[in-house]
């Protein structure tokens, strides 16, 4: 498995960390105004373009190589899921540094992420990628990642609608519940960090568990 690992890591093409600058354009439009939500939803999706962009050839053509290595099927699954993690690491380190530039150098006012922020990011990380691969294996990588890539866009939009009510005067009721909202969730982080990650962890249990039995179920003529 370490050795499919390693595969993803160095097969992963150059272009895709350029590309993945589009993402800080989407969320923040190369500024950050500090809104720990832009942070969290740019970590969010750059890990997760990065993660399937190994994952754009066909699992048939994929196998062609497989089959040259000692590993099984089941094996193969797994190593996706587990290298999601390094990319979702090196994600977290640019984003990171991205902050940190705009806390150091930039006249604007923000801060850097906290750690149940981030194990919420890793969370719903992992529940888009546990969409995903099950797709991908059964469907195909066009149609998976384009259900699975509507998600950023249905947050920007769920984001700007948002944002208009609290600029709207009035629409004081609506104002008011998301104020709350968002100060429950600023004073509860490490509740709703550990809950998002228990849910997480169950449905990506079941996702591997799905993926093995779509990829036990595929029949490939060179295989």
């Amino acid at each position: 498995m370490n050795a499919l690992i390693r595969k993803d890591l160095y097969t992963q093409k150059t272009s895709t960390y350029l590309i993945s600058a589009l993402w800080f354009i989407i969320f923040t439009n190369f500024f950050t105004d500090g809104q720990p939500v832009r942070h969290v939803l740019l970590l969010i999706f750059v890990a997760y373009f990065i993660a399937i962009s190994t994952s754009n050839k066909a699992f048939e053509k994929e196998s062609v190589l497989l089959n040259s290595l000692p590993v099984t099927r089941k094996q193969f699954v797994l190593a996706k899921y587990a290298s999601a993690i390094i990319w979702f690491g090196l994600s977290t380190v640019a984003v990171l540094f991205y902050i940190f530039l705009f806390d150091i150098f930039a006249p604007f006012p923000t801060r850097m992420m906290t750690i149940p922020e981030l194990l919420i990011a890793l969370g719903c990380f992992y529940l888009i990628i546990s969409l995903f691969y099950p797709l991908q294996f059964k469907a195909g990588y066009i149609l998976a990642s384009s259900l699975t890539i509507a998600l950023p866009l249905l947050s920007m939009m769920s984001f700007r609608i948002i944002l208009n009510i609290m600029e709207n005067p009035r629409m004081a009721a609506e104002q008011k519940f998301f104020l709350q909202t968002a100060d429950l969730i600023t004073t509860n982080q490490w509740t709703i960090a550990l809950s998002v990650l228990l849910i997480s962890a169950l449905l990506t249990w079941l996702s591997i568990l799905l993926s093995i039995r779509i990829i036990h179920k595929t029949d490939f003529d060179h295989a």
